[in-house]
């Protein structure tokens, strides 16, 4: 009996145990898309300090030890956050334990590999540091152009993996790539909106089932936004007979409706298990379908329960009630000229959001879709714009701050789409100008604090790359991120 019962035992200590193995990281053979890594062993009472060693592996474990290392680095934690110099390449790494300048033990040796990345590299595409970062020397940031994680530097760390049934080859079919308040990370495709952790775990994904569209998949577009209940919110487009629609508060500059079904911009709300449970269709205010107005933004100010839809041909942003849907203002061009929409400077517009102090912040492509062709260009320089909303006592729209982003002569200063900024500290944002590839950080003194251009290899030819959206990522949020 007691032999029969002892290799059961011995195997539920091996269970027990294996835990401790799942916290080496990254393990033996691992294949990563990122140099950023979160290392990780387990804790050794007896130590002090840890000192990570990575090697580069050159086929032969015990003589790539023997190697000066590419990277040393110490520190009172078990969980060691670290950049490798380069993507297409193996390593092998190792922790030392260390009490005081005492070595008191060591992890085994393991080799792992980061692959090359196919979007961020010099045959393909570069990133031209300006004006160096020095207050925001240490965030990270997306940009949907490359579907990559930069650094300040211009150097990718991080890029979106091929996902099967996910992603597909093209460059520029990714969108909208953002942290969440939850630290993974949303994006959407021309096919899907997702959610993945930093590892390329696929979290969640839109059900794209076509019963918002009629059709045999959803229409998804421009955005997707994780609410802090852990809903999901985006942009679709549902196919509605035209007649439904009515006429149209637009000009006829703009294109028109054609044949037997409008495309009408919605907003979806699906929760965690792709359930919809809020929707809202901008052809009950407009009038008007997606063809014409390109919704292409929204926000919800969760705490005021309030929302922010944006229409890029029309120049327009119209502010609702959330979850009711009732509209409360519109802002910006007054097609009809009869006082129904609050005048505000603003065409083609790609985003919109609050900051800090509560006010309406938006990239201004400042390109007038609305007008014909040869006057569209006449003074358009793309800006960023802060709005202070009608208040009791002021019932106007006042423009409080504008930066225009005409910066120097190495970018165009005109875009007609694209674009997007997000507030950093109080009143310094990050931009994306879009169409002409340049990104910068601005202070709420119109300081330059950090200016690069994006750049894409065509035909052996580096031309600007054309940016939809870029979005921040914080080094005090890595620990949550990286050690998940």
């Amino acid at each position: 009996m007691r032999r029969g019962i002892f290799p059961l035992f011995f195997l539920f200590v091996l269970m027990t145990k294996a835990p401790a193995m799942a916290q080496v990281f990254p393990a033996e053979g691992d294949s990563l898309h990122y140099r950023l890594i979160g290392f990780q062993v387990p804790v050794q009472s007896k130590a002090t300090s840890y000192k990570l060693e990575i090697f580069t592996y050159n086929n032969d474990r015990d003589k790539s030890l023997l190697a000066k290392p590419v990277l040393t680095q110490q520190e009172k934690t078990n969980k060691i956050i670290a950049t490798v110099p380069a993507f297409g390449k193996q390593y092998v790494w190792r922790v030392q334990y260390m009490n005081g300048k005492k070595a008191v033990g060591k992890t085994d040796a393991t080799v792992f590999v980061v692959r090359e990345n196919p979007y961020s590299n010099t045959d393909v595409s570069k990133v031209d540091v300006i004006n160096a970062a020095t207050k925001y020397k240490d965030i990270l940031v997306f940009f949907d152009n490359t579907r990559s994680l930069y650094n300040m530097q211009g150097q990718p760390v991080w890029f979106l993996p091929q996902l099967p049934g996910i992603n597909d080859t093209g460059i520029h079919v990714v969108r909208d790539i953002k942290l969440t308040k939850d630290n993974t990370i949303t994006f959407l495709t021309n096919k899907n909106i997702h959610e993945i952790d930093y590892k390329g775990h696929v979290l969640w994904s839109g059900p794209n089932d076509g019963k918002i569209s009629g059709k045999n998949a959803e229409q998804y577009h421009h955005e997707v936004t994780k609410l802090s209940n852990g809903h999901y919110m985006t942009i679709g487009d549902k196919f509605v007979p035209s007649e439904q629609v009515g006429k149209t508060d637009t000009v006829t500059i703009l294109p028109t409706n054609k044949g037997p079904q409008t495309p009408c911009g919605m907003l979806i709300e699906y929760d965690a298990k792709n359930e919809i449970v809020w929707t809202w269709n901008s052809c009950d205010y407009i009038k008007a379908g997606d063809l014409i107005t390109h919704f292409n933004a929204f926000y919800l100010d969760e705490k005021n329960k309030v929302f922010y839809t944006s229409y890029r041909n029309i120049g327009r942003i119209i502010k609702a009630a959330y979850p009711s849907g009732r509209m409360l203002a519109q802002y910006g061009y007054d097609i009809n000229n009869d006082g129904s929409v609050l005048a505000a400077n603003i065409s083609s517009q790609h985003n919109c959001n609050l900051n800090s102090d509560g006010n309406l912040i938006m990239f201004n492509n400042n390109f007038k879709m609305h007008l014909p062709t040869a006057e569209r260009e006449k003074d358009c320089v793309p800006s960023v714009v802060v709005f202070k909303e009608p208040t009791e006592e002021n019932k106007t729209l006042q423009k409080i701050w504008e930066f225009k982003t005409d910066i120097d002569t190495f970018a165009k200063p005109m875009s007609s789409g694209g674009g997007s900024v997000r507030e950093l500290d109080k009143g310094d944002y990050l931009v994306c100008t879009g169409l002409p590839g340049r990104n910068f950080i601005v202070s709420a003194d119109k300081k330059i604090l950090w200016n690069v251009l994006t750049w894409q290899k065509e035909k052996g030819e580096w031309k600007p790359a054309s940016g939809y959206r870029i979005s921040p990522i914080r080094k005090e949020d890595l620990p949550k991120i990286l050690f998940k």
